[in-house]
Parts: structure tokens; sequence; C-alpha cells
């Protein structure tokens, strides 16, 4: 569906006709699916929690102080081209402080896909995160533990985005901020909130068993406050596609847990990936996380720095229209601002 048809159903504006279409295909359809496979689920749980070593978390403040980092993207669609802006910032609790540098922006022509923008904008926000961390630490912040919002254990998928300089832009801050943390000592943990792959799937040697993302399979696998043991993410994809490019680019080892740190039924497992230096830090590293998720089963320096590096529609909308007046003042027309086709309600200009 377009984007405009999407504006017009989010008005109500949709076909009734169509829409009564669309939700008896969904409302039957969909149960169907989750009767039809809910029998394997159930059994291949029952499986694993008897082979499984699983973990129980204890809530515990283990650390004083702990950063979060995130980093946050949002694209501006002319019809000329397109424009992306990219941030990351630290939060550190308890104190509350925060540490950002100057965002960045990116332009480019439409003879570069759809496809291939988002990538360099994706690898371009990633490499961001881990200068900011790296700019961070080189105040000497009495930081113990540093969350970082996103994976260390980057799939195969970072490899194809971007252009070569730009994941090498990546690789180089990424191991440079390793190497600072190994240095002083500081722990550190990465937190996938959304995980989609199925390293622990590829590690247990079920991919020809299921079909299911790891966090699906774990959300009923696990009870509210278990973990799973250790894995190696790289061995894993190893095993199923034999190549592992950025993975085996780091300096450091990464290993793998998931842990459940809410009962509520609609939050998957989380993902956390830990360099090999950290490995001595894991209890205290899931029980923190599990004392201080309190809200959606996010750690609370991971929320709180996901929420303020955000970059919303509503922003770049109030920006593009400072945008219009100031064009319109210099040049007496505005339309070299003109928004890509469909774009334009969100952007305020229709």
């Amino acid at each position: 569906m377009g984007s405009l048809a999407l504006e017009q159903a989010e008005v109500g504006e949709g076909n009734p006709n169509l829409c009564l279409a669309i939700r008896n295909l969904l409302l039957n359809e969909i149960p169907s699916d989750v009767e039809e496979s809910l029998d394997a689920l159930r059994r291949l749980v029952e499986r694993l929690r008897g082979e499984l070593t699983l973990h129980s978390l204890e809530k515990r403040e283990c650390f004083i102080s702990v950063a979060g980092a995130d980093a946050g993207s949002q694209i501006l669609p002319l019809a000329s081209r397109r424009y992306a802006v990219v941030d990351a910032l630290v939060y550190e609790a308890p104190s509350g402080s925060r540490f950002f540098l100057p965002p960045l922006s990116l332009s480019f022509p439409y003879t570069i896909s759809d496809e291939r923008f988002r990538g360099i904008v994706a690898v371009r926000r990633e490499a961001l995160l881990y200068e900011t961390l790296i700019e961070y630490l080189s105040h000497d912040p009495p930081v113990e533990l540093i969350l970082v919002d996103g994976p260390l254990a980057f799939s195969n998928w970072w490899s194809m985005r971007g252009r070569r300089a730009d994941r090498r832009r990546l690789i180089d801050a990424v191991n440079g901020f390793l190497r600072i943390c190994r240095e002083r000592g500081i722990a550190v943990a990465s937190i996938v909130k959304r995980p989609s792959a199925r390293y622990l799937i590829y590690h247990l040697g079920l991919k020809e068993e299921t079909e299911l993302p790891d966090a699906f399979l774990l959300l009923h696998l696990l009870r509210p406050g278990e973990r799973t043991g250790l894995f190696s993410p790289r061995e894993a994809l190893r095993r199923v596609v034999r190549s592992a490019p950025l993975m085996d680019a780091l300096e450091a080892s990464i290993y793998s847990f998931y842990c459940r740190l809410t009962s509520d039924w609609a939050i998957p497992p989380i993902r956390i990936d830990v360099p090999d230096f950290s490995l001595g830090h894991i209890d205290e590293i899931a029980d923190h996380c599990y004392w201080s998720s309190m809200w959606w089963g996010i750690p609370l320096p991971i929320l709180r720095a996901d929420e303020e590096v955000r970059i919303s529609k509503r922003l770049i909308a109030d920006i593009y229209s400072e945008i219009i007046g100031r064009v319109g003042r210099l040049l007496g027309d505005v339309s070299y601002l003109a928004p890509y086709w469909g774009e334009g309600r969100w952007m305020g200009t229709s």
C-alpha cells in the first residue's frame, strides 16, 4: 500500500468494503496459522527446557555508575533529493548527565536507490554511536558499565549495507571503543531490543526444525527472570553460511545470551551481546539489567537514551516548516523544497 493510501486509512477514509475484506482475511488467516503451529512450538519448548541450562536472575544493583548509549535517524524526502539526519547520545545513570556530538546530515540524489540510501544511513548511524562513546570516554567519566542499544554481534546484513568506507568507519569505531573499555576495565554489553536473528537456533542445530526467530521461541521457553547460557553468535552463523565478515573484523570475540526481563506477554526476551573481556561480569550485567528494567523490559539507561535520541517525524516536519520560511524569504520561491510525492501530509504541505 502506498504512503498516500496509508495516510487516508489513518484518518478513516479507506473504502469500508475493502476494509471489511482485509479484516476478514486477517481474522481468519492469523488465528489459523497460530493454531496450526501451536503443538510443534509446545513440543519444542518442552524439549528444550529439559535440555538447556537456564539461569535465574536476581534483581540487584551491581554497578554504581552505568551509561546507556543509543543513536537515531530520520529521513527528509524532498522531490529533488533525500536528506537524512543522524544523532547519538549517552545517558549516564544515576547522575542523569547527557553527552552527544553534533548531529550528522547526509544527502543523496535519487540516482542512489532507496535501499542503498537507507543502508548508508544505518551504517553511519551505528558508526556515530560508537564515535560518540569514544569521545564520551575521552573525558574520563567514572562509569563502570556501558550498555549500548544495538548489536555487537553484527549479522551479515550489515556487511551488505552502506559503502565500503562506511563499513570500515563502523568497524574502526567499534574496535576503538572496545579497546578503550578493555584497557580501563569498563564492562560492556549491547542490548538488542527487537532481535530477529536465529543465532541460538543455529547454535542448537535447529535450523531445519523450525523457522522461528530466537526471541519468539524464547518468549515461550523462558520464564520472567530467566536467561540462557552463553553462546557464540559468530560460530553459530558460521555453521550456516560459513562467513561472518563484520564479526571477524572485531578485535574482541562476542558472546551472547537471551534474558526475559518482564512478564508482559507482548515483549519478547532481549539479547545481550558481551565482548570477551567482560565475560567475568556476566551475572552482574544480567542481574543489573533485570534490576533496572522497570518499564517494557528494557534497562533504564537504554530506555532514557532511546527516548532522548529519537528524531520524530513531528520534529522534522517543524524544522521543514522553518526551512520553507527561510528559503521563501531568501529566494521568494519555495518550490525548490517540494516534498517527494505522497510524503507531504506528514511534512505539513498538504
